[in-house]
């Protein structure tokens, strides 16, 4: 009976740092909707994002230490920031609604968690597929569903500025409103971003 191939450290790596970041976005979404009930939760975000971060350091550690890598070090290296990325916006927008005092949810805010969630979900199957990039369309295909929910994000962000600006409210929410909404999207264009550097390394494979 054959053996099988024995998965390459950085591939599991890389699946470990995104069940991080899989679990953290799913409590950003709990938080925002459930906010100001949900303030409690705030810190586990900080908790999660000291996970992530120690996660991509063992990944940049092992990338100096070896030799051989299953595609450019380079793109490794973008990748693990640009998925790391994700969790520290989530997570400074997390802590924004305690710092801005927030005390009521506009809807565009649960659109966008949501919408950053799916993002997050579409590149987990992009990295549990990814030891097999070259052969495997699904890569490519999530690669390309992240770019359309980043789409849809862009245009949540503009119907959330739209109403910030002609709603009746204070002026410092509605800057501070103006600050979250731009980190959420943020948020969001950090998984297209990820996903850009996985749709890089496939193309170079061609």
């Amino acid at each position: 009976m054959a053996r099988l191939k024995k998965e390459d450290e950085f591939y599991t790596m890389l699946k470990d740092l995104m069940s991080t970041i899989v679990t953290s976005t799913e409590l950003y979404v709990d938080i925002i909707n459930g906010f100001p009930e949900s303030q409690s939760m705030i810190p586990q975000m900080k908790v999660y994002e000291a996970e992530s971060d120690e996660k991509a350091r063992i990944i940049f550690e092992k990338l100096h230490a070896l030799f051989i890598t299953p595609f450019d070090r380079e793109d490794i290296s973008d990748l693990t920031f640009k998925l790391d990325d994700i969790i520290d916006y989530t997570a400074s927008v997390a802590i924004r609604f305690d710092l801005f005092n927030v005390q009521s949810i506009r809807e565009e805010a649960k659109q966008m968690a949501e919408l950053t969630l799916a993002a997050v979900r579409e590149i987990e199957t992009i990295i549990n597929h990814l030891p097999n990039y070259k052969n495997d369309p699904i890569v490519m295909e999530r690669a390309h569903a992240v770019g359309l929910i980043e789409d849809e994000g862009d245009g949540v962000y503009e119907t959330a500025l739209r109403r910030l600006f002609r709603d009746d409210m204070d002026g410092t929410e509605r800057l501070s409103w103006l600050r979250l909404f731009d980190r959420m999207e943020n948020s969001i264009d950090a998984c297209e971003h990820a996903s850009r550097v996985v749709r890089t390394v496939v193309m170079k494979s061609a």
